[in-house]
């Protein structure tokens, strides 16, 4: 691995909680020396992706700015969902939300979300927010349509995690669980992340039927079942549609 592959581990340690970083705090955090440090800092200022605040104490820097403006203005993924989240809108009750969100990981972020007419509580899966694979509609969708071999290793690194989520514990309640949302096509779940909210989700597939994200109607509570299901529904005609913009998008193979 080359100085700067290992230094991009660096990015990591920037979070909400700790904005900031000095020299002597990223070497003690990753293990390295002073001088392996400073070449990991050099690399990424020079790419725009830290930057010095004040003597000695990094932040993220403008580059990812400007990376986060081509992402919204090209991303293939967001192109294609845009003009489908728009027509959803209109099928959701007042005071919901319509949210596209993409597997990183072991996580789940959101993309966009757009919102019904009226007001609406407030919705945990905000733009950028990485939010945990084993909880709610939007998140197990994306579980539910990963490849076996992941998956096994996933639940056995988080076997704790996936039982307390009541995916099951044990591996193949854990895998039966997932191939009963893969079989439905969809997902519903009652305030598993935001209370009073029920959650509606879709997978959107890749061409090999792995689900790189998801499309996901957020609700309030009171919705009728029949409803909720209605919605399902029209979240995976809109998941298939954006799959569809997708495949027409990926260049021809010989």
């Amino acid at each position: 691995m080359t100085t700067s592959d290992r230094a991009f581990g660096v990015l990591k340690l920037f979070t909400l909680q700790r904005p900031t970083w000095t020299a002597d705090e990223i070497g003690a955090a990753m293990c390295v020396s002073p001088a392996t440090v400073y070449r990991f800092i050099g690399t990424l200022e020079d790419a725009g992706l830290i930057a010095s605040m004040r003597k000695g104490v990094y932040a993220l820097g403008p580059a990812i700015i400007q990376l986060d403006r081509q992402i919204q203005l090209t991303d293939p993924l967001l192109s294609a969902a845009a003009p489908v989240m728009d027509d959803l809108r209109k099928y959701g009750p007042d005071g919901s939300a319509v949210l596209l969100c993409r597997s990183y990981g072991e996580s789940v972020l959101c993309m966009r979300q757009i919102f019904t007419a009226g007001p609406h509580p407030p919705v945990s899966y905000e733009r950028g927010r990485p939010m945990p694979l084993f909880a709610g509609a939007t998140s197990k969708v994306i579980l539910a349509n990963q490849p076996a071999r992941w998956l096994r290793a996933l639940y056995e690194a988080h076997a704790s995690d996936a039982a307390a989520a009541a995916l099951g514990a044990t591996f193949d309640e854990f895998r039966a669980t997932l191939a009963a949302i893969r079989k439905a096509g969809y997902a519903i779940t009652k305030a598993e992340i935001d209370a009073g909210c029920i959650g509606i989700a879709a997978p959107i597939l890749d061409e090999d039927k792995r689900a790189i994200g998801s499309l996901s109607y957020v609700v309030g509570d009171k919705t009728e079942m029949r409803a909720c299901q209605r919605l399902a529904a029209i979240a995976q005609s809109g998941a298939q549609e954006i799959e569809a913009s997708l495949g027409a998008d990926m260049p021809a193979t010989t």
